[in-house]
């Protein structure tokens, strides 16, 4: 006999054979299968195999019956079988006074109570109707709002359950009028201390003395400007001072001047104040248009009159197609319409799309490629139709073209003497560079 253990593994396929010297061909497993057979109560008692075990040989001699009694199975009851279904409704004591509408069950818990009521939402916001009777929580959707510790701000979260702020402090911007601009702090929320000295970020519209220059600043930088434009005032009056004179500088150091800082007005400010005067002195209306100004200026861009001029006639369908939007829109009771152009190539989408600002119209292109289209929306009180269409501009600058030059034709003798020049140089030999002889 040899000391090697043998590594086969037996008939079952689950254990190997580990006997010292073994000769046997069939390696018999002599060990107890064990396994949990389908009731889940026993286990297999057969020796160890391969494949599934047989089905449970244990039996009940006992009734089994439903959770109410109404249904039973009479022995011998196989292991593992479930009790019967019952048709009656359950009996069962429930955490709710609603009707059950479910039957008798095996299960330990019974299905929740789907009873529809009327429950609060979780911030007491509003009485929320046709609730399932099982939802506690539930959310309205609206902002909590509730005040928080800091007594300054409200809560901006969702209705939710519980404190607003658990373990945080509030960080919401400080509403606090500043001193010196009257904008917000705008500082995170500091409850017991008093607001930093920061520098003002709110945006304020800057405009001149007519209105017609507008800017965006930084009150901060606004400020800053007057401040400095006021020292210069101030210097520039110096002299004055020195010579014993008084100087009126309330202006230049109150409040209120510094929140009305303006721009300068410019050459076109000056130019539109002189034309507005005219008018005034004329009698002349803003909507009237006596020089034919307005017009004469042509709203078409150079590149839209030259992709126009390759096909006018879909220029011009495209013109009544906008015109009869604008019309529509400002008859209308709408505010808003919209028109849907039929798939088109780039360069025809790019007309729209020109023609759509000289009109006032919203433009968008939708879909992909081939299948792209544009959709233009006229908007009442800002889409107008302009005072001359593309189309008839580009007939006025066709009839207003001159008449192409008369080709100039040379005598006949002319047209002989160049035709012998050129036999001329033709009989004249060429000249090959590269033809090299040895």
């Amino acid at each position: 006999m040899c000391d090697k253990r043998c590594n086969k593994k037996r008939l079952c396929g689950r254990h190997k054979c580990n006997e010292i010297c073994c000769v046997d061909k069939e390696h018999k497993c002599p060990l107890i299968c064990g396994r949990k057979l389908r009731c889940g109560l026993h286990r297999c008692e057969e020796p160890c195999h391969r494949g599934n075990c047989q089905t449970c040989w244990q039996a009940s001699f006992d009734e089994l019956t439903c959770h109410c009694g109404a249904s039973v199975i009479y022995p011998p009851v196989p292991c593992g079988t479930r009790p019967p279904e019952c048709t009656q409704t359950c009996a069962r004591v429930h955490e709710c006074d609603h009707p059950v509408y479910h039957s008798c069950h095996s299960e330990d818990k019974c299905p929740p109570c789907t009873f529809l009521t009327q429950k609060w939402c979780m911030g007491k916001h509003e009485l929320r109707s046709n609730i399932p009777c099982h939802l506690v929580d539930i959310s309205c959707g609206l902002p909590c709002s509730a005040t928080l510790p800091c007594g300054m701000h409200r809560c901006q979260r969702l209705c939710h359950k519980g404190e607003c702020l658990v373990d945080e402090v509030c960080k919401q911007p400080c509403t606090i009028s500043r001193a010196d601009c009257g904008h917000p702090c705008m500082a995170p929320c500091h409850l017991s201390s008093p607001c930093p000295v920061t520098a003002c970020k709110a945006k304020i519209e800057l405009q001149c003395e007519c209105g017609r220059r507008k800017e965006i600043m930084i009150c901060s930088e606004a400020s800053s400007t007057y401040r400095r434009i006021a020292a210069i005032s101030m210097a520039s009056k110096i002299t004055d001072m020195q010579l014993g004179d008084s100087v009126e500088i309330s202006k230049l150091i109150t409040k209120k001047e510094i929140h009305q800082a303006r721009l300068e007005c410019d050459e076109e400010c000056s130019a539109l104040e002189r034309r507005k005067r005219l008018a005034e002195a004329f009698h002349i209306s803003d909507d009237s248009d006596p020089f034919n100004v307005r017009s004469s200026g042509s709203k078409f861009s150079d590149s839209l009159k030259e992709d126009a001029r390759k096909d006018l006639k879909f220029v011009s369908d495209i013109e009544k197609e906008m015109e009869a939007l604008v019309e529509a829109v400002n008859k209308g009771k709408n505010s808003k319409k919209s028109h849907c152009f039929p798939p088109m190539n780039r360069d025809h989408r790019r007309i729209i799309h020109d023609l759509a600002q000289v009109y006032g119209l919203e433009s968008v292109s939708y879909d992909s490629e081939p299948k792209r289209n544009v959709v233009v929306t006229a908007v009442r009180g800002k889409s107008i139709c302009p005072p001359t269409t593309l189309t008839g501009v580009l007939e006025k600058e066709i009839q207003s073209r001159p008449p192409p030059p008369i080709p100039h034709h040379r005598h006949q003798t002319d047209k002989n003497l160049g035709s012998g020049n050129l036999q001329k140089i033709a009989k004249e030999p060429v000249i090959d560079y590269f033809d090299v002889q040895d």
